[in-house]
């Protein structure tokens, strides 16, 4: 998949996962659920959490979706996130963004939306996605680059965009 045909015009690029770039992907996932770290538990305690949960993240990630796009997202070649898809015949779901910390709020996250926005419209594709509700700055970040609410499903919410993939799944 090719998001952005210009590189030049950019300092972010992603390209696939390759089976060296787990260690960054725990680290990613570390720095992104710093609850277990910050929990006062005893730190091989709290690492030994943290492993089983990323383990448990992946899993569930290959049962949403047995053949998943994975991408390393890198800023100037340098690792600073994750991007997990799995390609549908109407749609692309994202699986999971995610961005290391630092990185956040510097337009990197919205760079990459609307890339993958502006080639989901090149293939004539929407985009849907799961968000935890309690995640308010995921949910707010979505709802600024036009998804639209479609169900609720436990404790999340699925989001899709653009609104015509919205009503062609509810007319269909």
């Amino acid at each position: 998949m090719l998001l952005w045909p210009d590189k030049s015009a950019s300092l972010l690029s992603i390209r696939p996962a390759q089976s060296g770039d787990d260690h960054f992907f725990q680290q990613l996932f570390a720095a992104t659920h710093s609850y277990f770290t910050n929990s006062g538990l005893p730190e091989p305690l709290a690492q030994q959490l943290l492993q089983q949960q990323y383990q448990l993240q992946q899993q569930s990630y290959q049962h949403q979706s047995p053949s998943p796009q994975i991408y390393l997202i890198l800023l100037q070649q340098q690792p600073v996130g994750r991007l997990i898809m799995a390609r549908h015949p109407d749609y692309l779901h994202i699986t999971d963004l995610a961005l290391l910390p630092a990185y956040c709020g510097q337009g990197l996250g919205s760079e990459l939306m609307t890339a993958l926005q502006q080639y989901t419209q090149q293939q004539q594709l929407g985009l849907q996605l799961l968000v935890e509700q309690q995640n308010d700055g995921a949910l707010q970040f979505y709802l600024r680059h036009g998804f639209l609410r479609q169900s609720k499903n436990g404790n999340h919410l699925q989001l899709c965009w653009p609104s015509i993939f919205v009503s062609d799944l509810v007319a269909g």
